[in-house]
């Protein structure tokens, strides 16, 4: 059971409601218990930071990171408006999400472990790729609180909390969610967005690992997509997308696929994944996992948009190839 305080931030006040049917306040350590107040949050590498300064690092990050379509919707995603317009139009998917990512850190112990750059890069974003933008975060925050509420076991390590969510995500008598979720190939681009998944209740890899790992991020676990364009270095053999997560006591990433795509994998053994062998190794094929920073000089190949450069990637052939080519 997990114990959210009070929050100085108007919105972060919507994110409290929305995880505070998770809580009766017990005896679990918080992260203000760390600091001087709940004013505060706590980062791996910088110990206590003030909410405001969180807020702005956070946020300045996303700004200066943003893709050109993002830039043309700056202000509906809730950036560069005044705090004083009327009707709401200063809330925004991107603000209110990284709210409630807040929320979040100072409320999940496993995320206390994390350095505020991996924070901002990989829990407060909005997206993975070229998905559509969408108000994900609260409903898939309740989802996950619902799955943390009714767990036997309480997870107190990232890859407790990754099993756990894989689980019950995908299925509406444990998440809470309006449909089932299973696999079908052949959707991206037409449904890859998570409240689309949600909708149609399906989506091929790419969908559901978005889904899952935007899930992920509602807990204060960092996630990312992962993948490759095109198995052997061939495109007529298809491509394929799933997630990395970030293991903070090992400084390293571990992959696994959401349940609907690849059920019975672990975050500790590479090679219990169908893919993680020297057959899908051959002839060079490429590994990439997607990143929000623009500073990047490499790019995450999109099969269903290879000419989109705008998004930034992480090349990660060389740890695949050296990995699975073990399995």
């Amino acid at each position: 059971l997990f114990c959210i305080r009070p929050s100085p931030f108007r919105l972060i006040a919507v994110a409290a409601a929305v995880l505070s049917h998770t809580t009766t306040c017990a005896s679990l350590p918080h992260a203000s218990s760390q600091c001087a107040d709940d004013t505060e949050v706590f980062f791996a590498d910088t110990g206590c930071v003030s909410l405001s300064s969180a807020y702005s690092s956070a946020y300045s990050f996303l700004t200066a990171n943003l893709p050109s379509w993002d830039k043309a919707n700056a202000a509906s995603l809730g950036f560069s408006l005044s705090p004083d317009t009327a009707d709401g139009l200063d809330d925004g998917i991107a603000t209110v999400g990284l709210n409630i990512s807040l929320v979040a850190q100072q409320t999940f112990p496993w995320a206390w472990d994390l350095p505020q750059s991996v924070f901002n890069e990989y829990v407060a974003t909005f997206a993975h790729v070229n998905e559509a933008r969408n108000n994900w975060r609260p409903v898939l925050s309740a989802a996950t609180a619902q799955i943390l509420a009714n767990a036997e076991t309480a997870p107190t390590t990232v890859a407790d909390v990754v099993t756990l969510i894989n689980s019950n995500l995908w299925h509406v008598e444990t998440s809470g969610l309006v449909n089932n979720v299973t696999f079908k190939s052949s959707q991206t681009p037409l449904i890859y967005d998570p409240m689309s998944t949600l909708v149609f209740g399906y989506a091929s890899c790419t969908g559901v690992s978005i889904l899952f790992a935007d899930a992920l991020r509602t807990v204060g676990v960092a996630a990312r997509v992962a993948g490759t364009p095109a198995w052997n270095g061939e495109l007529e053999n298809g491509n394929h997308n799933w997630i990395e997560v970030y293991i903070p006591e090992d400084d390293e990433w571990a992959f696994l696929e959401a349940a609907p795509a690849g059920g019975g994998e672990t975050l500790s053994n590479p090679c219990d994944k169908w893919f993680c062998s020297p057959a899908k190794m051959a002839n060079g094929t490429e590994f990439f996992s997607t990143r929000f920073d623009a500073s990047s000089e490499t790019v995450y190949p999109m099969a269903w948009d290879l000419d989109n450069d705008e998004v930034p990637g992480v090349d990660r052939t060389d740890y695949y190839q050296t990995t699975c080519n073990q399995c």
